[in-house]
């Protein structure tokens, strides 16, 4: 392969930027603020979720006493349901919770607090495209979870839900602590994502995927979130989890094609995460007919993330 040809120069690093050491990337990571809860349920309102006894006017009292959790229901079921018109729209916690359902609710209360919590941490990065960032981790979340659906797996726990919507944790991580290593890894993305990992192992040493699930890992994360955060780009590497870091990588290239592409500046192809790993592992048994029907479901579900995804922030 002549010079002129190879991946360092085709993505035109930089040769005098050398990545960090090891020990300065720790260092540098552990000195980001802990979240203050990762659990990312309200425990009443859970309970009355899971309930065969819980009434809309319960879930709806709770609610009302988190006032951002408020905002987003109304916000949600105005958008879905009435579009951005002036004419009729819901401004009642106990009926929107009837138009949106159960799971919807639960997909906000599992949003919520961490949305807060990570907003806060980096409140110093005023050039973090928060709205952007979070649109895509929310519809990675809810798309991560409707793939293990399809694939008939379930996590009671809300493990799927919250590796989900970390995946690109790291990402935010870089941003605070090394905010103009981060902005060099964006301009050179900007020319060309395609190659971002690469990117952001020549210029910082670690990618964001195991620098979000190293920082997981500090603050006594679950296992299994770790892993499947750390390995949501290659999940075949993983070695316990890999159907989650399958739906993750799955449903982050669905989120993308939909249009919500956080800080990236590139859209996948329609249809190629029929090409990755992630895709291979959870879905390459299938047969024809299954596979007809998978994509059926898939694209009502497309369909359903979209309109949340426009009302949730």
């Amino acid at each position: 392969m002549a010079a002129g040809d190879s991946t360092e120069n085709r993505l035109n690093f930089d040769q005098e930027q050398r990545p960090l050491s090891d020990f300065l990337l720790i260092e540098r990571i552990n000195q980001c603020p802990k979240l203050a809860s990762l659990k990312s349920i309200n425990d009443t309102l859970s309970e009355l979720l899971e309930s065969d006894d819980s009434f809309v006017s319960q879930i709806a009292e709770v609610i009302r006493l988190d006032p951002s959790l408020t905002t987003r229901v109304l916000d949600l079921v105005n958008s879905i349901f009435f579009g951005s018109s002036d004419g009729q729209r819901i401004s009642g916690v106990e009926e929107a919770s009837i138009f949106l359902g159960l799971n919807r609710i639960n997909e906000l209360i599992s949003a919520t607090p961490v949305i807060e919590e990570i907003t806060e941490l980096g409140k110093n990065v005023s050039s973090f495209p928060w709205i952007n960032f979070w649109k895509h981790s929310i519809g990675t979340a809810i798309l991560t979870r409707e793939i293990l659906s399809l694939a008939e797996i379930s996590y009671e726990d809300e493990a799927d839900y919250v590796a989900g919507l970390l995946h690109n944790l790291g990402k935010l991580i870089l941003a605070i602590t090394f905010p103009v290593l981060f902005d060099k890894i964006c301009q050179q993305t900007l020319k060309d994502n395609s190659h971002a990992i690469e990117i952001e192992k020549q210029i910082i040493g670690w990618d964001h995927a195991k620098i979000g699930a190293y920082y997981l890992w500090n603050h006594h994360i679950d296992d299994q979130v770790v892993e499947a955060v750390h390995y949501h780009n290659t999940p075949s590497e993983a070695k316990e989890n890999k159907k989650l870091a399958s739906a993750i990588q799955i449903g982050d290239i669905l989120t993308c094609q939909l249009g919500v592409l956080g800080i990236e500046n590139y859209s996948p192809p329609k249809n190629s995460f029929r090409n990755v790993d992630g895709w291979k592992i959870l879905f390459e048994e299938k047969s024809d007919e299954e596979m007809n029907i998978l994509s059926d479901k898939l694209e009502h579900t497309l369909d359903r993330v979209s309109k949340t995804l426009h009302g949730i922030l």
